[in-house]
């Protein structure tokens, strides 16, 4: 599929930031924000959060407010793979809490922590990043695996919780216990047949046996594996909407190429943005203990102790 030309791009942004932040937000000294019209609270499509607990909950799905916004991350459980439990957003990161990490508009707002505030973020982008695809409610995309991991340390910082970027192995464990078939793919993704070359809002095609919706297509997300030095370096999983229907599944990797960011204009190229990547975005997991988990590691301990 062709991708808009670089000088559309680059003109999208400019009309962007010329007719329409909103004014509200603009200050002296500032740069405008982009996307200021799209209200950072509840997303469109996204199920009622009220009756969920707000804590985590063994084999239970919880919410986790993340304080200094009106935003929240649905988490539902899924077996890590080696007999424990993790959680896993319910969607893939939308625009409505990404803007507010990109703007800093919890800082602006005076919602900002010392340790949120100091996580280092990436520079504001220099092309309107959701391609004109959509933004409220729409998967955030054109991360670079640098920015994926600085949102999460950011979630963490602002959370306490253990929030990070899957691994292969914890991506490929969701995908098992997801049990998506072959030939319900349509029911359950966007891809290259169905998807008439845009992202769509998370949420709109059906969720899998775990309760997470776009576990395959949509945007490709994220996974930390190691490169040949043993070093962490980011993979994408699942496949995107540019993918064909058999690249979405739950086994194969694909590694970032000079390609994702070609037509990027700065120099040296950004490490925080994807010129040329429109279907790559970010879904988090937390491996957060339960009360009652931690509960049975103290009598454990004292047990322990007790026996020497």
């Amino acid at each position: 599929m062709s991708r808009p030309p670089m000088t559309l791009l680059l003109a999208t942004a400019f009309l962007a930031l010329s007719c329409e932040c909103d004014p509200a937000r603009t200050t002296a000294g500032t740069d405008p924000v982009l996307f200021s019209s799209i209200a950072p609270g509840a997303v469109r499509g996204i199920d009622d959060q009220e009756d969920l607990p707000r804590e985590p909950v063994a084999g239970g799905t919880w919410v986790q407010d993340v304080p200094g916004t009106a935003t929240s991350l649905t988490m539902c459980p899924v077996p890590d793979g080696k007999g424990g439990t993790m959680w896993v957003m319910k969607h893939e990161l939308t625009w409505n809490l990404f803007d507010i990490f990109i703007f800093r508009l919890d800082e602006k707002k005076g919602n900002g922590s010392p340790a949120s505030d100091a996580v280092t973020r990436p520079t504001k982008p220099y092309i309107a990043v959701d391609r004109g695809f959509g933004h409220d409610g729409y998967p955030a995309i054109s991360m670079s695996y640098k920015g994926a991991v600085q949102f999460a340390e950011w979630i963490r910082a602002k959370t306490g919780r253990n929030f990070r970027i899957p691994t292969v192995e914890e991506w490929r464990a969701i995908a098992a216990s997801a049990g998506i078939p072959a030939d319900a793919i349509d029911d359950h993704g966007w891809h290259r047949g169905n998807a008439e070359e845009t992202t769509h809002p998370v949420g709109e095609k059906k969720a899998d046996s775990l309760g997470l919706h776009d576990l395959y297509g949509n945007v490709a997300e994220w996974c930390t594996t190691t490169d040949e030095d043993g070093k962490p370096m980011g993979v994408v999983m699942g496949g995107g909407f540019e993918s064909e229907p058999e690249g979405l599944n739950g086994t194969e990797t694909v590694e970032r190429t000079l390609m994702w960011n070609d037509s990027d204009p700065q120099f040296p190229k950004s490490v925080w943005w994807l010129a040329d990547a429109a279907f790559v975005g970010i879904r988090l997991v937390c491996t957060e203990q339960t009360q009652d988990q931690q509960g049975d590691d103290e009598s454990t301990k004292e047990k322990t102790n007790d026996d020497a």
